[in-house]
């Protein structure tokens, strides 16, 4: 895992981790102490709808996969 710096719209998270290295294996996991606002703007969204975003200032789309209710995080696939 790799800490991770990404935007969301107006959304700023310093501490979400990048895990995976394969194109199609990556998640993104933010944890929604960062950030309960974008919590419960990504509870609203359903799997199909791309989320633009910025990565370590890269540019990229982020897909919801699921919430870990374990660590009050949510784990977001790359496409």
């Amino acid at each position: 895992m790799t800490k991770t710096s990404v935007r969301i719209g107006a959304f700023e998270i310093d501490d979400a981790e990048l895990q995976g290295d394969n194109q199609g294996e990556r998640t993104l996991r933010i944890p929604c102490s960062s950030d309960p606002d974008l919590c419960m703007q990504l509870d609203a969204w359903d799997a199909e709808t791309s989320i633009p975003a910025i990565l370590n200032g890269e540019h990229s789309v982020l897909y919801r996969e699921h919430y870990d209710q374990k660590s009050d995080t949510w784990v977001m696939r790359l496409a």
